[in-house]
């Protein structure tokens, strides 16, 4: 992202979001406040019934399994927080949290789970601009983390916050790693492991090689490659599904599981009958911290 504005690419996933809360049944993921989330400019074309369906019938058309994975993506992380903080965890960490709405929608948590949002101070702004315009405040249990990602680790933002290292805590850190390089990933990850007490949970999507893809699916993700580029928010980082757990393991981490995009149509998108499919350029990783590692 660009210094001084918000993600792009946050704010196309909010515009994902609310497309799915607003139009398509049955939903996956439900965000009421996706729609005020994004730029005026998707706002428009979401809520025109003539633009919404040129634009995404015509223009994006090769591009809604990629919207489907973003509603499934969140699905995903939130049905594992519920399992999580039904064991007792009391810490959620978002990074890169971009327009997530969470602490928004589960008001029910804010005397028990504290939930810290990281990301760059320039996107946080632009949200808590949009906040203000709705006139809706922040609940007491969030705290926003400025950070830098170019210089900075998860672990040093979390130390300038009342995150507690001696207790288990549970992140999710959507949308970020095809921007990414691998090394960058991997020390963001390794950063995380170093942190979190053993037992802390991380999930995290990431894009696979076009080389293992087929044809069809190859072309949807260049497709993609060129609408991140034009918004000058580049794709580069890929990991193969069958080295990523010797990563992991590398780091600090084991993996509990790692959902293609194939096992993601089979538990999210069963049964439907509007053509909604998840890309299969995208898995799921679900890890567990194994080991303190040394820093």
């Amino acid at each position: 992202m660009k210094e001084g504005r918000a993600s792009r690419t946050a704010e196309s996933a909010a515009a994902a979001r609310a497309l799915h809360y607003l139009y398509q049944s049955p939903t996956i993921f439900e965000d009421p406040f996706a729609l005020e989330f994004t730029s005026p400019v998707w706002r428009r074309i979401i809520v025109t019934r003539p633009l919404r369906w040129f634009v995404f019938n015509v223009l994006l058309r090769s591009l809604f399994p990629v919207g489907a994975q973003v509603v499934a993506r969140s699905r995903y992380a939130e049905d594992l927080l519920e399992q999580a903080i039904a064991a007792g965890v009391r810490q959620y960490v978002i990074v890169g949290a971009g327009f997530d709405s969470f602490a928004l929608r589960r008001r029910d948590l804010e005397p028990t789970v504290r939930v810290f949002e990281l990301d760059h101070p320039d996107t946080q702004r632009a949200k808590r601009r949009r906040l203000l315009t709705l006139g809706v405040g922040l609940p007491n249990n969030v705290e926003f983390v400025g950070i830098d990602f170019e210089h900075e680790s998860v672990a040093d933002g979390l130390t300038r916050s009342n995150y507690q290292p001696a207790r288990p805590a549970f992140f999710s850190w959507l949308g970020s790693t095809p921007y990414l390089s691998n090394a960058v990933t991997l020390g963001t990850l390794g950063s995380i492991a170093r942190l979190a007490v053993t037992g802390s949970e991380v999930i995290f999507d990431y894009n696979v090689p076009e080389e293992v893809l087929s044809r069809e699916d190859a072309r949807t993700v260049k497709k993609l490659k060129r609408f991140a580029a034009r918004r000058e928010e580049p794709m580069v980082g890929e990991f193969d599904p069958t080295e990523l757990e010797g990563a992991l393991r590398s780091i600090g981490l084991e993996v509990i599981e790692n959902l293609s995009g194939a096992e993601q149509e089979k538990r999210y998108f069963a049964n439907r009958h509007d053509g909604l499919r998840p890309t299969a350029s995208s898995s799921f990783a679900h890890a567990r911290v194994s080991q303190r590692c040394a820093p």
